[in-house]
């Protein structure tokens, strides 16, 4: 579905590439893979936004482009490579339907700071910044840490928090030591 999403978002507007993908992969979410009706409606329209800042098409990053006075089609890669941290959230709705279905209320909240934590960990892993540059190891090691938190496990989960939060407050103490002093 990914790859679907990702090409029609290169030639279709957001309502058409919704449309054609609910019609052909909605069915199989719900039926195949037992996504209930609702998330699959939510993923589908999630990943359907794609084409906001895929190239060629891109509107959202032609629009910036323009506000910013910068050259659109680097505008528009930008764009799209920070959006594919947001591949993440349609993931957590699957695997946790409650946040979406109603659940209780402290594993609602305990999910949106996994979230967090899970969105901070991809961008610092593909940016190779947070607070200050990341080691070529953090980089690494925050990895396993992302993908364990969509463990439905949630001893793996916190696992994977845990050590994405370890990285996190490393890089920042490396950046507090770093800092020139103030006089």
């Amino acid at each position: 579905m990914l790859i679907a999403s990702l090409i029609l978002g290169m030639g279709l507007p957001v309502t058409a590439a919704y449309i054609v993908l609910i019609v052909l992969v909605g069915p199989a979410l719900n039926q195949e893979f037992g996504v209930p009706l609702l998330i699959a409606h939510l993923v589908v329209f999630w990943y359907s936004q794609d084409s906001n800042v895929t190239p060629p098409i891109a509107l959202a990053g032609f629009a910036g482009a323009a506000i910013a006075g910068s050259k659109p089609m680097e505008t528009s890669m930008q764009a799209w490579k920070y959006a594919k941290g947001l591949y993440l959230i349609p993931a957590f709705m699957v695997y946790n339907p409650e946040i979406i279905m109603g659940g209780e209320t402290w594993y609602v909240i305990w999910t949106g700071i996994i979230v967090v934590i899970g969105l901070v960990g991809f961008a610092a892993a593909i940016e190779g910044y947070l607070f200050t540059w990341m080691d070529k190891l953090s980089r690494v090691l925050v990895v396993p840490g992302v993908i364990a938190i969509f463990n439905p496990d949630e001893i793996i989960e916190a696992a994977g928090a845990a050590l994405v939060l370890g990285i996190i407050a490393f890089n920042w103490v490396k950046s507090r030591r770093n800092r020139p002093q103030q006089a």
